[in-house]
């Protein structure tokens, strides 16, 4: 008896306990895919594929969207990285805040289509980026079979490293931008990466149309990442998905061709360096890099610099990136509308 009153006694009271909320996705994210033309192969349509990421709340929102553009090695992972996503993923934090993301797979990397590299040069990018933008402004691109493609009233870009090559190469040349966040990237290099850049990615390049930046997966992650605050799992799964970089970026990148344009920029624009990133830092020899590289902007009135404390280069990889990601986000907020 005394065994049957106590059994009931736990049924009453597990029934009377509350049951625990699923917990709510904030995000919700689509497969995408832009039908471009690369001016290098004339006459030939290429296919390039990334995710859009949507507000869970406002998945139909087509007020804003940031289009994230990868640098040298890196697909669109770098902005949604497959480990800790509410640490590490840039994409996953815009969205959530009320600001849609595309983050693609440039030509040549991942799931997009692979050409011969020699004919993917950040030029060819920049092209191929400008059609992006424009798809994503009259919805004329591809999505799943469920949803229809959204028509977004004002597109951004953000491009980390050689990404930001592209993105100010886009902005300046082809317009059409309302914001323009660069990263990880100024026209003063060290001479550290000047030196190995020449001697060894470049005649890489030259030797086949692919090519692994750094030359070795060490020296790559030197070049990436302070190791002090860094997490070595996201450390060593970077480095396990690093791609070959196709060589005609590497051998048009030399030149930095969008100091040219750059001038020309009339959206506001967030230049965000890391502190410790060895190949495009804050201050090159007591010189105020980042501030300099503002300068550059001309035509921009609206302008601003972040250096994230203790980051190295992939500063979204860095275990502060959440704070990063709160700062680009509050940036957005007083630029364009979120959802």
């Amino acid at each position: 008896m005394r065994i049957l009153v106590l059994i009931l006694s736990l049924f009453l009271l597990t029934a009377a306990a509350p049951t625990p909320a699923l917990a709510t996705p904030s995000v919700v994210v689509r497969p995408v895919a832009f039908t471009v033309t690369n001016p290098l192969e004339l006459g030939v349509l290429r296919t390039v594929r990334g995710s859009l990421y949507l507000p869970a709340n406002a998945p139909l929102c087509r007020k804003s969207v940031m289009l994230l553009i990868p640098g040298l090695s890196y697909g669109a992972w770098a902005y949604d990285f497959p480990l800790e996503p509410d640490t590490y993923s840039v994409a996953r934090a815009l969205a959530s805040q009320g600001f849609p993301a595309v983050a693609i797979d440039n030509l040549g990397y991942g799931a997009s289509d692979h050409p011969n590299g020699y004919t993917l040069t950040v030029e060819s990018y920049a092209a191929m980026t400008s059609q992006i933008v424009t798809q994503l402004r009259t919805g004329l691109y591809q999505t799943s079979l469920l949803s229809l493609p959204i028509a977004f009233t004002r597109v951004g870009l953000m491009g980390h490293s050689a990404g930001t090559e592209i993105a100010e190469l886009t902005a300046g040349l082809f317009g059409g931008v309302d914001v323009v966040i660069a990263t990880a990237y100024t026209h003063v290099p060290t001479p550290r990466i000047l030196t190995d850049f020449t001697t060894g990615d470049t005649v890489r390049a030259a030797l086949s149309d692919r090519e692994y930046f750094g030359g070795t997966p060490e020296q790559r992650t030197e070049y990436m990442y302070n190791l002090s605050v860094a997490d070595p799992a996201v450390v060593a799964l970077d480095t396990a998905m690093a791609e070959l970089t196709p060589s005609g970026e590497i051998l048009s990148m030399s030149s930095q061709p969008s100091r040219l344009v750059m001038p020309l920029i009339t959206a506001p624009v967030l230049l965000v360096l890391a502190e410790q990133d060895i190949l495009f830092p804050p201050d090159v020899l007591g010189v105020p890099v980042g501030e300099l590289e503002l300068a550059l902007f001309a035509l921009s009135g609206d302008k601003e610099l972040y250096v994230v404390p203790d980051a190295g280069h992939s500063f979204m990889l860095h275990t502060n990136a959440p704070e990063t990601n709160a700062v680009i986000v509050d940036w957005l907020s007083e630029r364009i509308p979120a959802c």
